[in-house]
């Protein structure tokens, strides 16, 4: 037996690495527009522990930490990204607009669902990401956001702006047969907010439709969840997913393990690349 000696540079280089291996990063961003944040964060924690054990994850404090660059987004194959019920401003205010996800920060999420190798995957996950990110609530129309239009393939209804969709607790989730997260399941929803007003959504042309908001009637509306996916210039897919309804608000925990678990699933290989802390050897090879 002998016993390695990994200098701090090393060491420091390896840890960058090896997070790399994770495949998942947690961006918990619950904070941004909000008078009092809910922390929603122990619903995704939980939800990724169980879907796979083994599974590991980077967690992202954006009220700490900051914006994620694309340097950062790009060590990472799947991008969970969860603003809570940040961003009630539709994207037109000129002081709010845009809080749930900055104008940068959708530039760095469309480099790291367009320029990183291989397949990359997002999800977006909260209740006023589309209308505080492409909604002109003065000309009542979408704005053109390249995330949204080019990469999500979103479709914003005009009910949005006239037919505001009031939604309460025990309402369901219609999944579409065809759609890779929800495949073709309802689910119920537990509200956990007063201001249920959340984006009605619909796919445009090479969009897919993956979830119905279903009222207690059985009535169905417009979708609460789109997906799209698409080949990148430089090889490799990206995919990307938005909850309307935020993940958080499926009722039931198994249901949703079983809806993260469809999730990195369709995100594909996540395999992990466990350090061995006493073979300098596999550290060098993760390194390099």
């Amino acid at each position: 037996m002998f016993r390695v000696v990994i200098s701090a540079a090393v060491a420091a280089a390896a840890a960058i690495s090896a997070s790399a291996t994770h495949g998942i990063l947690l961006v918990a961003d619950q904070v941004d527009g909000v008078a009092s944040p809910q922390d929603f964060t122990r619903y995704y924690k939980n939800a990724l522990r169980d879907a796979k054990p083994g599974y590991t994850y980077v967690l992202w404090d954006h009220w700490q930490q900051g914006e994620p660059s694309f340097d950062v987004l790009r060590k990472y194959k799947v991008v969970i990204w969860f603003t809570s019920t940040s961003g009630d401003a539709p994207a037109s205010d000129p002081l709010r607009g845009s809080v749930t996800l900055s104008p940068n920060e959708q530039k760095s999420l469309v480099a790291f669902l367009s320029q990183t190798p291989g397949t990359t995957t997002l999800m977006l996950s909260g209740m006023y990401v589309a209308w505080n990110c492409v909604a002109d609530a003065v000309a009542e129309k979408q704005l053109y956001r390249p995330l949204f239009s080019d990469y999500l393939k979103l479709s914003y209804p005009h009910d949005n702006f006239d037919k505001w969709l009031k939604v309460e607790d025990n309402w369901k989730l219609v999944g579409e047969g065809g759609c890779p997260i929800l495949k073709g399941k309802t689910y119920t929803i537990n509200w956990r907010h007063h201001m249920n007003f959340p984006d009605q959504l619909e796919p445009a042309a090479g969009g897919a439709a993956s979830a119905w908001w279903e009222d207690l009637d059985k009535k169905r509306h417009h979708r609460a969840v789109i997906c799209a996916d698409g080949d990148k210039a430089n090889g490799g897919t990206y995919k990307i997913v938005l909850f309307s309804c935020p993940f958080e608000n499926i009722q039931h925990d198994g249901d949703r393990t079983a809806v993260m678990k469809n999730f990195l699933g369709w995100a594909g290989d996540l395999e992990e690349k466990a350090v061995e802390p006493t073979s300098l050897g596999r550290v060098k090879a993760l390194y390099f």
